[in-house]
């Protein structure tokens, strides 16, 4: 870790009990994040107007003439002004200076300093730097009421950790390229700098997904949704000008189904029909031959091998640990490093292992986080109690426990499992987002609802190291939402509908088991396709909704999440909650949406009960229930 010295305070205080009118206009740290981590604040505002213009020297023009174009477009979406911009021109007040600086002392290479006067003079030792520092003047622009001016002094700013990552599983679940484009930006807004893309896994129900569409491999890619090399291209060039990098996960030994499911012989009739029979040489060079394929698609020093969750039964270890190293070692023919899951622990240790590789540190209990640097391996933090968020599943976050992590979590901890703060082997950390549940009826911008507050929680701790030290964590929310997602970022809220004359539609209910939030009884009652009630199974539960006076009841609706409904059920109606008639019984529910007719009853409330546990499940669960005159 750099030695990083403070810079002097511009204004300080001359007199011991009497303060100066300079100290008690002191501008204030702003309310960027991540936070800045030095600020000398000033007195007064720097306000940009029409004629404020974007400057650099024309010897840098090779490095700045992008940044320059990005930052003109960014303040044009975030203000509304359309500054010029002047090569080589010495800089007037009201203008942004751009500047490469090498031998600026404080920062390090992705950091950068930030002067406010009568103009903004921006400098850092790399293009890189200069990016992040546009950033923190963009942000403060928006923090402004009047998206014109921002505070006058001087940051110093840098980051804790060199990985500041976010996976999204685009194989489970396809998302439009227009979207990772959005996405690209978004992260960009709170200094994170890895996008993964797990690029293929499987579901339920023999689903499969690779997402990477090539000629030399007909038929692989699907047919739902599949990325070409154009499309890789372009989104690449815009993670250049953001400074992402855009690292490709394709997963194997096991979660490898479109690999079987494509060449069948690959797999063995033993093993489970995702896993690659390693003991069979055409599976690596199955292997190898996508890695030659697809390797050259990604401009990203790092590719992502997964390598999670083998099991191959008894004797395995030796072919799995044999596995990683071969597709470690072609990888690396190729010019590029190597990631993958921690999992040696399946495979008993990691003797014989390659040590070149950066691991993800997930689950301790596959792959010890203590272990792996005792070792020699240089791990970043996936934790899944911490960093996992499972949309709809009910057995990981819905949403990231921001507070908690924002307050206390540490890129070090892993649980039980701890590592002294700044260890310089964790290189950082990384969120993902899985999307386990693939049929349900959810798309990004659900998603995007996910992952909305982690991603400013993320991008603060993993720059700026210690946050609750810098502000409250109620104060941190309210900046990033008056943040939003940056300039340009323009991704819909999900969408709330309900079929006309649903009487249940807003309306509040009771369940006999009702977790607190993400999968509450009232997620039936609100209009969300993907939001749904869960209870356990154990034992028979009960969920109903008040409609709020006295109505002619006629049709029910019940929307199952799959494999999750009730075989025995039945429906009661009460005009008071107290006294209750049952007006439909079955044994034999199907699951799916079931649209059942009743006599014309008068009911204010509607109850249904869950009798019996369905054999492919442990919980009763439901994506609605509607109730329609």
């Amino acid at each position: 870790m750099l030695n990083f010295r403070p810079i002097p305070n511009l204004l300080p205080c001359i007199a011991l009990f009497a303060v100066s009118n300079a100290c008690q206009t002191t501008n204030p740290k702003p309310g960027v994040i991540p936070t800045l981590r030095q600020w000398t604040g000033g007195t007064g505002s720097l306000i940009l107007t029409k004629r404020s213009r974007i400057t650099y020297p024309t010897s840098q023009a090779h490095e700045l003439v992008s940044l320059a174009k990005v930052l003109r477009e960014d303040i044009r979406a975030a203000t509304g002004l359309s500054l010029g911009i002047a090569l080589g021109e010495a800089p007037k007040p009201g203008d942004i200076e751009l500047r490469l600086d090498p031998d600026i002392a404080e920062i390090n290479k992705e950091g950068y300093r930030l002067s406010i006067g009568d103009r903004v003079e921006l400098s850092a030792k790399t293009e890189t730097g200069e990016f992040y520092g546009t950033r923190s003047l963009l942000q403060m622009l928006v923090l402004d009421g009047r998206h014109r001016s921002v505070p006058k002094g001087v940051a110093v700013d840098w980051p804790e950790y060199s990985e500041r990552g976010f996976m999204l599983d685009v194989g489970r679940k396809f998302f439009d390229i227009r979207y990772l484009r959005q996405y690209v930006k978004f992260m960009a807004w709170y200094k994170l700098n890895d996008f993964q893309l797990h690029l293929n896994d499987n579901a339920a129900h023999d689903y499969s997904g690779f997402r990477l569409d090539s000629p030399k491999f007909p038929g692989l890619a699907n047919k739902d949704g599949a990325y070409s090399r154009k499309q890789i291209d372009e989104l690449q060039d815009l993670a250049a000008q953001y400074h992402v990098s855009i690292t490709p996960e394709i997963d194997a030994p096991a979660h490898a189904r479109s690999f079987t499911k494509y060449m069948p012989e690959l797999g063995n009739p033993k093993l489970p029909k995702d896993h690659l029979d390693l003991a069979n040489p055409k599976a690596q060079q199955f292997i190898d031959s996508i890695w030659d394929e697809f390797i050259p698609w990604f401009r990203t020093p790092n590719m992502h091998i997964g390598a999670d969750e083998y099991n191959g039964g008894p004797g395995s270890a030796a072919l799995y640990k044999a596995y990683i190293n071969a597709t470690a070692a072609f990888i690396r023919s190729k010019g590029k490093n190597v990631r993958m899951w921690g999992g040696l622990k399946t495979a008993g240790n990691s003797d014989g292992v390659d040590r070149d590789i950066v691991v993800d540190i997930w689950y301790p209990g596959y792959h010890d986080p203590i272990a792996a640097v005792n070792d020699g391996y240089k791990i970043i933090n996936a934790h899944d109690g911490y960093l996992y968020i499972v949309p709809f599943a009910g057995y990981y976050y819905q949403f990231l426990n921001t507070r908690g992590l924002y307050e206390s979590w540490r890129p070090t901890a892993f649980g039980k499992e701890k590592l002294a703060e700044n260890d310089p082997r964790v290189l950082g950390g990384m969120f993902c987002v899985w999307n386990d549940k693939a049929a349900f009826p959810f798309g990004f911008e659900d998603v995007h609802e996910l992952v909305k507050p982690a991603m400013p929680t993320l991008g603060e701790i993993l720059w700026a190291g210690h946050p609750k030290e810098a502000r409250p964590y109620d104060g941190f929310i309210a900046d990033a939402k008056s943040l939003g997602d940056g300039p340009d970022v323009r991704i819909v809220p999900p969408k709330v509908t309900h079929e006309p004359g649903d009487l249940a539609f807003g309306k509040h209910g009771t369940a006999s088991e009702s977790p607190v939030g993400d999968f509450g009884v009232n997620t039936l009652f609100d209009g969300r396709a993907p939001t749904r009630w869960i209870a356990s199974a154990k034992k028979p539960q009960w969920a109903s909704v008040d409609l709020e006076r006295v109505e002619t009841v006629s049709r029910i609706v019940l929307k199952w999440v799959p494999d999750s409904q009730a075989s025995q059920y039945k429906l009661s109606t009460s005009e008071d909650g107290i006294a209750w008639k049952t007006v439909y019984q079955t044994v034999d529910g199907i699951g799916g949406v079931e649209s059942i007719a009743i006599p014309p009853t008068q009911a204010r409330f509607v109850r249904l009960d869950c009798l019996l546990r369905p054999k492919s499940s442990g919980s009763f669960s439901l994506f609605a229930l509607e109730v329609y005159p």
